[in-house]
């Protein structure tokens, strides 16, 4: 039988209230996210109306009224020991802002938190990112190249094989046009258990920098896949030292369900204020290194910021996930980190790229999945949550929308669906794909060329009505005024140029094709326009 639960009183913590002055027919808000996960209601934004009405937010709050051109934004300019949530409170009006810091003790410094207010409230969200990044040391991000590469994941899931990665290697090292990847990752399946990850399996026979040779050796960089602050309880490292990881008040490691199938089940946190935790890490990242390795993809990184006890009676989740985060930095000075599953946030200054939509899958949405169990991972989802994070492109990180679907095989989407995941893929920069080369059709390859040569830059939504996805995406190709269009929608839409702001004559490019006056797309179709 387990214990009776226990009823106690929630800790005492910051929590301040930000007074507003907004017109009475303000409802407008957007919402941020600390997380690529759709924790939230969603979409972001939405009409806070009603008498009585709250809406939570993470990170950064909007609200506003649209007809008069008058916002106020309320945003963390700080993560180093705790992350900051938001409420917005309407009691017949927008009255204020609620703010939170659950790790901040009475009588110690808050999260420092910024206050604008102006007449378009993306204006307010780039200023906003622009000042988080220069507080927590984000130094100046370099995007002048779209980046490549390849995971095996999204293509072989689980049944990925040290076989498959050998023979997408020499494959991508043959297809360099017009698609040609710069990095190649090793994905989840190398290790013997989650938390070994030193430790090949037993049919993985060859070692691991071996493999980072070939890689290398065929002209392009290696990466691997790791979830540094989790390991599973089946694991050697638990086992081992079970007192590096997160504990209850009885002293036993609290864990948590994973999604690995067992017996790699339940997951445990490393607990980096433990010197010889910190020690490992550095261990295990800098023997990647000497293997060749230079790109590291961190997945699972929210699960280190559970509660518990750690062996620093100050630390807090988000300072303790700082100095492991930072741990690595250090061991790995002049390669790239990928942070996935993140507290945006914490990861800031530490990370140079950041997963920002939940996993893509080879199907469009949950009305056409087969047999694929986990919910909310297909291609409509993973755009929906790239294209809310837009003002975090290139000034928070290079900002990651997952694997880019072009292919025709093991895939249950259309061409025009596959137009949708490489249009996401031009609006971060970021085109990394599982695509088999040997095996995509000539026109769904040329579809990742584009991805790879075309870059869409100052992005931001150029309508975004509230309760719903944004379609319209407003930026620069090239110094040219662009708009890019996703059609999510089941019919058939029109798009009057003259309405987006393009001239009468424009072109196409994911078909390159030229269009006047207007534009058509089919259900789940993608465009992106420019003009001629």
């Amino acid at each position: 039988m387990s214990k009776t639960p226990v009823c106690r009183p929630c800790p005492e913590c910051y929590r301040a209230i930000i007074e507003l002055d907004l017109p009475p027919a303000a409802s407008f808000v957007y919402r941020g996210n600390n997380n690529m996960s759709t924790a939230l209601p969603n979409p972001n934004v939405m009409l806070c109306s009603g008498m009585d009405c709250e809406i939570p937010a993470q990170d950064v709050v909007v609200a506003g009224d649209p007809d008069a051109g008058k916002f106020c934004l309320a945003g963390a300019l700080t993560a180093f020991r705790s992350l900051t949530y938001f409420r917005v409170i309407r009691r017949g009006r927008i009255s204020h802002f609620e703010v939170y810091q659950p790790h901040i003790k009475p009588g110690e410094e808050p999260e420092k938190i910024l206050i604008l207010t102006g007449s378009d409230w993306r204006d307010l969200l780039v200023r906003y990112a622009e000042a988080s990044a220069k507080a927590m040391g984000v130094q100046k991000i370099d995007a002048h190249k779209n980046l490549t590469g390849y995971c095996s994941w999204y293509y072989y899931y689980k049944q990925f094989s040290e076989a498959n990665l050998l023979e997408n290697i020499d494959v991508l090292a043959k297809n360099r046009s017009p698609y040609a990847a710069r990095y190649i990752q090793i994905d989840d399946g190398y290790q013997a258990h989650q938390g070994d990850w030193l430790d090949r399996r037993e049919d993985w026979p060859t070692p691991l920098d071996q493999i980072a040779k070939k890689i290398t050796d065929a002209g392009m960089e290696a990466g691997i896949w790791t979830m540094p602050f989790a390991a599973s309880t089946s694991s050697r490292v638990f086992t081992e030292h079970p007192d590096w990881f997160v504990h209850d008040a009885h002293g036993k490691a609290i864990a948590i369900r994973g999604w690995s199938p067992a017996p790699d089940r339940d997951w445990v946190t490393l607990d980096p204020t433990v010197p010889e935790a910190r020690e490992h890490l550095r261990h295990v990242f800098t023997t990647f290194r000497s293997m060749g390795f230079t790109y590291f993809k961190m997945d699972a990184l929210g699960y280190a910021l559970i509660n518990g006890v750690r062996h620093d009676p100050n630390a807090t989740p988000v300072s303790a996930f700082r100095l492991g985060l930072q741990t690595i930095r250090d061991a790995v000075p002049d390669s790239r980190l990928l942070v996935c599953c993140p507290p945006f946030m914490a990861c800031l200054g530490l990370a140079e790229n950041a997963r920002v939509s939940n996993d893509t899958s080879r199907y469009f949405d949950d009305s056409n999945r087969r047999n694929f169990p986990i919910s909310g991972c297909d291609i409509r989802t993973a755009a929906r949550l790239t294209l809310a994070h837009w003002w975090k492109y290139d000034r928070w990180f290079r900002c990651d929308p997952d694997s880019l679907m072009a292919r025709q095989d093991n895939a249950w989407y259309n061409r025009c669906e596959a137009k949708y995941s490489v249009l996401t893929g031009i609006l971060t920069g970021v085109c990394l794909t599982s695509d088999h080369l040997a095996r995509i059709g000539t026109d769904r390859n040329r579809l990742l060329g584009v991805a790879q040569r075309i870059r869409m830059r100052n992005v931001r939504p150029l309508d975004w009505p509230a309760g719903s996805w944004p379609k319209l995406m407003e930026g620069t190709v090239n110094g040219k005024y662009a708009v890019a269009i996703f059609n999510d929608s089941e019919s058939k839409g029109t798009w009057k140029f003259e309405e987006i702001g393009l001239p009468a004559e424009c072109k196409e490019l994911l078909e390159d094709a030229v269009y006047s006056n207007e534009i058509t797309l089919e259900p789940h179709d993608a465009a992106l326009l420019i003009g001629k």
